[in-house]
């Protein structure tokens, strides 16, 4: 299947269907960006998963009830695909006005298990669909990274000196000393941001980074890498797989994981996740 980024409708006007449509998905290769950064698919230097949340997700009971779900969708980070977000809402609201069962229970066991295998199908990977209504547990993820906000590990006054001027992605920002001892590193951030490829519209994350390396690292020059982001063009899953790689070839690290959460947009948020060893994933 050749990719072309035109045959998608990000940027272009859409018209709402009222009956469930899956031909309104669309695919995107990982590869085509990955290539540029020496990430082979075939032996990637790392493990992970993307993690979505839909908040706008809504069908009808046979009898017209509506039904709306927060939905939790998640497939790994070695499948070969991943889903152009504006196919999936506009996929997702082809279920508005579609019945899908007589009660409420069939109905949203229904409707979870057509979306698991709809992108199951598209994206030829496992996709794990959850449902969940207003009663269900809320939890935190990243929890151990509360006190560990990377503007309070580099002072204000080194931050308030540093000449911003790369706001494109520049890895030669990167600034540390091999040692002969480990150190670990764990820190967040919100000033994560990048622009959509196709609508340069902003994106903006919560970037969390844990790590354990030979390399004493300059903390600010941390802060000024992920400042150079600011006006690149590239998707949520790109820019997570482009830091997790500068910081595996820069730092040689024994262990590493890169995640970030994004704000929602278009009642979707996308939270990549990568790691060099399983354990390092979230649970949550």
């Amino acid at each position: 299947m050749d990719f072309n980024i035109k045959d998608s409708l990000l940027g272009k006007k859409a018209i709402t269907t009222e009956k469930y449509d899956t031909s309104l998905l669309f695919r995107i290769p990982r590869s085509e960006n990955r290539v540029h950064y020496g990430i082979d698919d075939e032996h990637l230097p790392f493990v992970g998963f993307d993690v979505w949340n839909c908040y706008e997700v809504s069908f009808l009971t046979d009898n017209g009830l509506p039904v709306s779900r927060v939905m939790k969708l998640i497939y790994p980070a070695d499948s070969t695909f991943l889903v152009e977000s504006k196919s999936l809402k506009l996929y997702l609201n082809s279920f508005n006005m579609d019945r899908f069962g007589k009660t409420v229970k069939k109905a949203e066991e229904r409707v979870g298990v057509t979306i698991s295998h709809d992108l199951s199908i598209l994206l030829e990977t496992e996709v794990y669909v959850s449902l969940f209504d207003s009663t269900c547990e809320v939890r935190q993820p990243f929890p151990e990274f509360i006190n560990s906000d990377l503007s309070r590990k580099v002072p204000v006054k080194k931050q308030e000196s540093i000449l911003f001027t790369r706001f494109n992605e520049s890895p030669e920002l990167l600034k540390s000393k091999l040692t002969d001892t480990l150190h670990s590193y764990l820190f967040r951030t919100d000033m994560l941001r990048s622009n959509c490829r196709v609508t340069n519209q902003p994106d903006w994350g919560d970037l969390f980074v844990q790590m354990t390396s030979k390399h004493d690292i300059e903390m600010s020059s941390i802060l000024e890498y992920l400042v150079s982001f600011r006006k690149e063009n590239h998707f949520h899953e790109e820019v997570v797989e482009m830091i997790y790689k500068r910081f595996w070839d820069i730092f040689n690290p024994e262990k590493l994981m890169v995640a970030a959460m994004y704000t929602r947009r278009g009642g979707i948020d996308i939270n990549p996740i990568r790691a060099s060893h399983p354990e390092l994933i979230d649970e949550t």
